[in-house]
């Protein structure tokens, strides 16, 4: 696909980590008038949200803040964590996020970017790295140790750039190495079969090492878009300065790499047709914020089932949810985390924001479904809007 069709396929589609004394959130929020909800800083990736998915479904999208998932995670093993949906849907991102970054294998700049992402997340409680899954590389793919991470590189790479890895490392979590030439990640986003990785990339250093069988398409807004040729027919990715695009390689992907690819950045490109575009769907971003981890739903008649499906929350936090997810139209659950020096988590915030068309929750309702009597919560009903947030005081 070339510059001119790959812009055609656009339009047809068209309709920080603080450090000081902590890890947090590091976010600045905007004081809301009257009695609403605080608000917050839209988060980067809501730019990128698309309204609908490139099937027509409604839309499922996680956001993880890498530098708090082994903290969290830690916190869920020693039962620190509180039961319920507030916690266990922005929770169960994680598995769906790593697994989604766990496809990308034949793409150069897979490896690379697997490797930074386990950079980023450091070691989980089990001692596995972020998306080890307990597979081995494929043959074409193994790490051998002194060997380069990626073949694609070239012969004369010094020897502080060889890859200390035993074989198979970059999956089952054993790499040696800290910091990737070109690639910084800080943060992971998954929606509509798209990883977003965020963080910093140098443009160059990825055109250098990582596009052969590839060729550079178009630049919108800052991000080089490239597509394969050849062999790499039918993949595509793109790079900004601060964040990388690329689609899944699940099997059950429901469209070419090139189709996915641009029916999102057509959105991003010509600010239309995205959750974030809409006046509900803005709030819900805006009083949920750029929040460690994060999951929302939008656009779908069952947004309990979607969210079941696509991210395989636990049955027993499905049941009994009706007075509030079986109203709901859409919404998001994210968890603001600050973590300390000793890597524990010292504050857990949650948040969601709900929107309810036809019948509002209760208070009552709304407390108990998300987190429970006795909990303390600030809890804003504006139909069809309603809010809730909490502080986890023993987490």
């Amino acid at each position: 696909m070339d510059r001119r069709s790959f812009m055609q396929a656009a339009g047809a589609t068209t309709g920080a980590v603080a450090l000081g004394g902590c890890l947090g959130d590091n976010e600045d929020s905007v004081p809301e008038l009257g009695d609403g909800p605080q608000r917050y800083d839209l988060p980067t990736y809501s730019e990128l949200t698309p309204a609908e998915t490139q099937s027509g479904d409604g839309v499922v999208f996680l956001h993880l803040r890498l530098a708090v998932v082994g903290a969290v995670q830690r916190a869920a093993t020693a039962g620190r964590l509180p039961d319920g949906p507030l916690v266990e849907f922005p929770l169960s991102g994680i598995e769906t996020v790593a697994d989604a970054v766990e496809t990308l294998s034949s793409y150069p700049v897979a490896a690379p970017l697997r490797r930074a992402v386990i950079d980023a997340a450091g070691p989980l409680p089990d001692g596995t790295a972020f998306g080890a899954n307990g597979t081995v590389a494929p043959d074409n793919e193994r790490i051998d140790r002194n060997t380069t991470i990626n073949e694609t590189e070239t012969e004369n790479e010094t020897e502080n750039e060889t890859k200390n890895e035993t074989n198979g490392g970059i999956l089952s979590g054993e790499s040696t190495e800290t910091g990737t030439p070109g690639i910084g990640v800080t943060d992971l986003t998954l929606t509509d079969e798209l990883v977003l990785f965020h963080g910093s990339f140098d443009r160059q250093v990825i055109a250098d090492r990582y596009t052969e069988g590839f060729q550079q398409v178009d630049q919108q807004r800052g991000l080089r878009i490239y597509e394969g040729t050849g062999d790499r027919s039918g993949q595509a990715f793109a790079v900004a300065e601060d964040m990388l695009i690329i689609p899944t390689e699940n099997s059950s992907r429901s469209s070419a790499a090139e189709t996915l690819l641009a029916h999102s950045l057509s959105g991003y490109i010509n600010t239309l047709d995205r959750v974030v575009d809409d006046e509900d769907g803005q709030w819900l971003f805006e009083t949920t914020g750029p929040a460690a981890l994060s999951l929302g739903v939008w656009g779908t008649d069952t947004p309990l089932s979607l969210t079941a499906d696509r991210v395989g929350v636990r049955t027993d936090i499905v049941d009994g949810l009706g007075p509030v997810f079986g109203t709901v139209d859409g919404f998001i659950s994210a968890l603001a985390v600050t973590v300390d020096t000793t890597g524990t988590v010292s504050t857990l915030e949650g948040r969601f924001a709900g929107l309810f068309e036809e019948s509002m929750p209760t208070e009552d309702e709304l407390r108990t479904s998300l987190v429970s009597d006795e909990t303390a919560a600030e809890i804003v009903l504006d139909a069809p809007r309603a809010h809730l947030t909490t502080t986890f005081e023993d987490a």
